[in-house]
């Protein structure tokens, strides 16, 4: 089942998922970005957030949440009349503009608006990691369509969420994070080892916190947290989802969806990590190049409708 990705109450984490933060672990990062950097999800997101993720909602239920944002609205219409839908008439109402996008691309397109401005930063960086955070969530979702169908939408938001301890850094410590940062870019360093080198956590720390101050389900925290483990620890029933992001997160890296030209290094480390994708997918050798020229032409196509007109403006 898809809905939902928010606990409805506290309960104790599988034994395959990512074990409770310590608290000595937790107070430290509190201690780095603010006691209170870390705010309530804002109810307009987290409402749109469920809907997204519920698979018994509705066209009217779409319709009630874009109604009721003027700037939604006119961004759904704007998508509806594009290209990319075109259908030889203009649509002029949100109740046309959702039968023309259809409820499986709505998901996506609310999910990426309703997230896209969590941990807002005027950092030129924010968009570039927002950008490689959409190039998973395609990702992943083109992933899940092959092996787990009835897992696409949460596998996109997986790919969406599975990096937001970097947006928290990035607004909190925007000078201490540039450097770890410019560890990525010169040595080609993983985001993980870069920031050992400036931080005593790691952005999966953050992000972990931040899932569980948000009460995220196990399996979204166990993304978060746990994307950058090694295969073998991921091969464990119940964490299918958690290894299809990692391969996702590769494969983007590796194609270098979403990079600036400053990520050669991680690029060319990425790409030589594609044989372990291979293998954990089970993709057979004559079906890689297309699912690659697939991957990078569907980032191509749907980028810009999901990224288009968010603001990256500080709180």
């Amino acid at each position: 089942m898809l809905s939902n990705f928010f606990r409805k109450k506290k309960a104790k984490e599988p034994p395959s998922g990512a074990p409770l933060l310590a608290p000595g672990t937790t107070q430290t990062i509190l201690n780095v970005i603010g006691a209170r950097s870390i705010p309530s999800m804002p109810g307009a997101a987290q409402k749109a957030f469920k809907i997204a993720t519920d698979p018994k909602a509705e066209a009217r239920d779409f319709v009630e949440v874009f109604e009721s944002d003027e700037a939604l609205s006119a961004r759904v219409l704007k998508i509806a009349n594009s290209v990319f839908f075109d259908r030889g008439h203009q649509t002029s109402t949100i109740e046309d503009a959702v039968t023309v996008i259809g409820l499986n691309e709505l998901r996506s397109l609310l999910s990426a608006t309703s997230l896209s401005e969590i941990f807002p930063s005027k950092h030129p960086t924010r968009a570039t990691l927002w950008s490689h955070d959409i190039a998973v969530a395609l990702t992943a979702r083109a992933l899940a369509r092959r092996s787990c169908p009835q897992k696409q939408d949460l596998a996109f938001l997986g790919g969406l969420m599975h990096d937001v301890g970097k947006l928290l850094l990035l607004q909190r410590c925007p000078e201490e994070y540039q450097r770890a940062l410019r560890l990525v870019e010169h040595e080609g360093l993983d985001f993980v080892k870069a920031e050992e080198h400036r931080f005593p956590f790691t952005h999966t720390e953050v992000g972990q916190l931040i899932g569980e101050q948000w009460h995220f389900s196990p399996e979204l925290v166990a993304i978060i947290r746990r994307h950058h483990d090694d295969w073998s620890a991921l091969s464990q029933p119940g964490l299918e989802l958690v290894a299809l992001i990692k391969a996702a997160d590769t494969l983007a890296h590796a194609l270098g969806l979403g990079h600036s030209v400053s990520m050669a290094k991680l690029k060319a480390k990425h790409e030589e990590r594609l044989p372990d994708v291979w293998a954990a997918l089970g993709i057979p050798e004559p079906d890689r190049v297309e699912m690659l020229d697939s991957l990078k032409k569907t980032f191509t196509l749907e980028h810009d409708q999901l990224s288009a007109g968010l603001t990256q403006a500080a709180p």
